[in-house]
């Protein structure tokens, strides 16, 4: 019986007396995903506020104001928003808990004020935009040369879960995009460079010293050449010496073969 009363209350509230119903522009609401946003609702006169009905793509809430003071009855009115809606007690602003990915889009509100001369109603619409909250940047190298003791390096910066709206930015360099070449000589001093990704509602940043890398590579390189040189070595004494030794054994384990002259036995 209570939720029909509600309904009815709700119907009778679109057809609420002398409304004028504002055309103002839709303002935008940016939120992080699993953390809480508030639909701000600037009302100039909250004593005069009678009720608030939010809607979305579904129901949201029916607010019913108290006495000047007092605390707004809170009602619910779809189940995906149970638990996670509060309104202030004397500004009447909305927040919406534990956000979700579903929980972006247009709200519209209705405010009806009870003013000296008549009732009246304050509409207004919300965009509700949902981000993620940044990580730490992971930064990696690739492409790396080393020609006349000038290191290339390329670097790249991305975080988890990138979303379309993440901009990325590189100090001390002052370049934008997550994609840098850095050109660096063994004898220059030490740098380290910085990438920032930033979304509408966070921000994170890492960094790497490219002449670490350059002495990484360096040392890689000298590794690699004395690894090649080891294994050429090692080939050359099996062609010269243990291959030799072989095919003479091969050879006396098949009888065709004498290790002393005949007659000096």
């Amino acid at each position: 019986m209570a939720r029909l009363h509600l309904w009815l209350l709700l119907l009778c509230l679109q057809t609420w007396p002398e409304t004028a119903r504002s055309n103002a522009d839709v303002y935008t609401v940016n939120g992080i995903l699993g953390e809480s946003v508030m639909f701000p609702l600037n009302i100039q006169e909250p004593q005069q506020v009678i009720n608030i009905v939010w809607n979305s793509k579904t129901s949201v809430a029916f607010i019913n104001t108290a006495a000047s003071g007092g605390t707004p009855k809170v009602t619910v009115t779809h189940q995906n928003y149970d638990n996670r809606i509060n309104v202030s007690d004397h500004n009447y602003n909305l927040e919406i808990k534990n956000l979700s990915m579903e929980d972006a889009g247009i709200y519209h509100v209705d405010i009806n004020v009870n003013n000296p001369d008549k009732l009246s109603t304050i509409s207004r619409d919300y965009k509700l935009l949902i981000y993620r909250r940044l990580g730490k940047p992971k930064i990696t190298q690739s492409l790396m040369t080393s020609v006349n003791s000038t290191c290339n390096v390329t670097l790249t910066c991305s975080v988890e879960e990138e979303d379309k709206n993440v901009t990325y930015s590189w100090s001390p360099l002052g370049m934008e995009g997550n994609i840098i070449q850095i050109f660096q000589r063994h004898e220059d001093p030490e740098h380290t460079y910085t990438c920032t990704a930033q979304n509408p509602v966070s921000n994170s940043s890492g960094s790497i010293s490219v002449q670490q890398l350059c002495r990484d590579s360096k040392l890689s390189h000298q590794r690699r050449y004395i690894g090649l040189l080891s294994t050429g070595i090692v080939f050359s004494l099996f062609i010269l010496i243990i291959l030799p030794v072989m095919l003479l054994l091969l050879q006396c384990k098949r009888g065709r073969c004498s290790i002393f002259p005949k007659g000096k036995m």
